[in-house]
């Protein structure tokens, strides 16, 4: 059998604090403790990610699991359990190989510049998709999943993990703040590019409200993903302001939609599970002289900031 990748980019952080790089799909964040580690969301299923990890502790694992989409569940069968909000359960771990290969292949053509701007940037990462992408072994069993709840906290030993509901990409959305390094680690909480729609805006403006009251108890952000910043490095300062603004403006009528190129450079081909949850933007061209239905989700731009939302979702009842 051939062995998987362990030759993720990696970068430390701060002390026992550490980014991993899923081959541009997705951040993992690796919290070491005294007594225990914490892994933080668990990718697109490339690799053999448990052996990384174990390259750089031997202390037992926790995995939390920032919100249920496949680019950060899909080698969540390497971890015996796993921690997520109830809210989103019930996915099949890993999902859906031909969408994750899809994507995969897609982030591949992205990396070596050939679709996409403004991602036109060479990368030479050590994986191959025939081989990489993972799939559960022969017998391999599902994580026992545990109810990761608001206000839940993990003790690592000598540091404590403290879990937050902010929903809007998807309704059980969960961040985590590090009392130890001051940081948090918001999944796609948030980004300069971000999607919500799982609840209505008022819900989600609530939630990052929230966080931003909460201030002094971290001092940066890292996002799920690091196509908006330096892999090692939070998002910007301006970041969360910008999309409590923007979702302000939503909230009281005041936007305008705009179009922005699409990720995948084509249409991708939706299975009906799949739907509601894709932007417009990658959907094929709309036809003018037939009537359409309504947009599930349109995009509002402030300075370079992209919030994808949903219309008909915006006040709570």
């Amino acid at each position: 059998m051939t062995e998987l990748t362990k030759l993720y980019p990696m970068v430390q952080i701060k002390k026992n604090t550490w980014e991993i790089d899923e081959f541009d799909c997705a951040s993992i964040f690796l919290l070491i403790g005294t007594e225990k580690a914490m892994v933080i969301d668990c990718g697109m299923g490339i690799g053999d990610l448990r052996g990384a990890i174990e390259m750089i502790t031997d202390k037992p694992l926790i995995c939390v699991i920032s919100h249920g989409h496949i680019d950060h569940t899909a080698n969540a069968r390497q971890f015996c359990e796993i921690w997520l909000n109830p809210k989103d359960q019930g996915i099949e771990i890993p999902m859906n190989y031909a969408r994750r290969r899809y994507d995969t292949e897609h982030i591949a053509q992205r990396q070596k510049g050939s679709i996409g701007a403004p991602y036109n940037m060479y990368r030479l990462y050590a994986y191959d998709i025939e081989v990489d992408l993972r799939e559960p072994g022969p017998g391999e069993p599902m994580p026992v999943i545990h109810d990761l709840t608001d206000g839940m906290q993990f003790d690592l030993g000598g540091r404590t993990v403290t879990a937050y509901e902010c929903p809007g990409h998807t309704a059980g959305e969960m961040v985590f703040i590090d009392d130890q390094t001051h940081l948090m680690f918001a999944g796609d909480a948030l980004n300069f590019n971000l999607g919500i729609g799982a609840v209505p805006v008022e819900t989600t403006l609530k939630a990052l409200r929230r966080l931003q009251a909460m201030q002094d108890q971290y001092t940066g952000i890292f996002n799920g993903h690091h196509d908006f910043r330096p892999l090692g490095m939070p998002l910007d300062d301006d970041c969360l302001p910008t999309v409590i603004s923007m979702c302000e403006d939503i909230v009281a009528g005041h936007y305008s939609a705009c179009t922005v190129p699409s990720f995948w450079g084509q249409p991708m081909p939706l299975s009906a599970s799949d739907k509601a949850d894709f932007s417009p933007k990658d959907a094929p061209p709309m036809n003018a002289n037939k009537p359409q239905p309504p947009r599930k989700r349109v995009t509002y731009r402030k300075g370079r900031n992209f919030l994808g939302f949903n219309p008909n979702l915006i006040h709570e009842e």
